[in-house]
C-alpha cells in the first residue's frame, strides 16, 4: 500500500470521527428550537393548571361564604316581634339594633340548642361574627343574675360587618333606611346585612333580610 493511499484512507477516519463527536450548526439550531418549543408546552400546561386551581379553590370559598352568610341571614329572620314581661302593646319590643350587632328574640333551629326562643345577640368579635344565645325568659336568681350564654362562631375572618334597617319605628314615621332600630315599637320590615372580610375574593353584595311582623 502507497503510503498516498494510506494517507487518505486515515483522512477519512479522522473527518468521520470528528462528525460523530459534535452537532453540526443546523442540527444545534434544531434542537434548540424543539426544547423551546417543549418548554412553552410546559410552562402553558403549569399556567393552565395553577388557574384552574385557582379557580376551584375561589369556587370552594364561594360556596363556603355563601353559606355561611346565609345562615347569618336566616338567624335574623326568626326575630320575633316580642315584648318583655308585663310590657304593654305600646312598649318597645325586644329588637336593639346597632351598625355591628343586634339583639333579638328568635328561634333556635334545634341542632346543637335545645329549640325554643333564645335571647341572640349577633356581632363582631375581632375577627369573627360571634353569636351569643340565652333562653328566653331563663329562671334568674342572686347567685346567677345573667344566665349562661351559649357563644357560637358564626363567620371567621371577618374586617367588617355594616347592618341596615327598613321601616317605620312607629305609626307616625314612614318607612326608611336607618341606621339603627332601638325602641320600636315593632321590628324592622326589611334587614342590610353586608359583611366584609380579610380575603376580599369572599366579599359579596349585602344580603336583604325580610322580618315577620306577627
Amino acid at each position: 500500500m502507497t503510503s498516498g493511499l494510506r494517507n487518505r484512507r486515515i483522512a477519512r477516519v479522522a473527518a468521520r470521527r470528528r462528525g460523530e463527536q459534535g452537532l453540526t450548526l443546523i442540527e444545534l439550531l434544531l434542537s434548540l428550537a424543539i426544547l423551546a418549543i417543549l418548554t412553552g408546552f410546559l410552562a402553558g400546561g403549569l399556567s393552565m393548571a395553577r388557574q384552574a386551581f385557582g379557580a376551584d379553590r375561589a369556587s370552594e370559598i364561594g360556596s363556603e361564604t355563601s353559606a355561611a352568610v346565609q345562615t347569618v341571614a336566616a338567624l335574623v329572620g326568626s326575630a320575633l316581634p316580642v315584648r318583655a314581661d308585663g310590657a304593654s302593646p305600646k312598649d318597645a319590643i325586644g329588637f336593639d339594633g346597632r351598625g355591628e350587632a343586634i339583639s333579638f328574640v328568635g328561634l333556635s333551629e334545634g341542632r346543637s340548642l335545645r329549640g325554643g326562643p333564645y335571647r341572640i345577640v349577633l356581632r363582631r368579635s375581632a375577627g369573627d361574627i360571634v353569636a351569643d344565645f340565652v333562653a328566653f325568659n331563663a329562671a334568674r336568681s342572686k347567685e346567677n343574675p345573667e344566665p349562661a350564654a351559649t357563644r357560637v362562631v358564626v363567620l371567621s375572618g371577618v374586617r367588617e360587618i355594616r347592618i341596615g334597617y327598613f321601616g317605620a319605628a312607629d305609626a307616625k314615621t314612614k318607612p326608611t333606611w336607618r341606621a339603627d332600630w332601638t325602641r320600636a315599637e315593632r321590628l324592622p320590615d326589611l334587614v342590610s346585612i353586608r359583611i366584609e372580610f380579610e380575603d376580599e375574593r369572599r366579599n359579596e353584595p349585602a344580603t336583604i333580610v325580610a322580618l315577620r311582623q306577627g
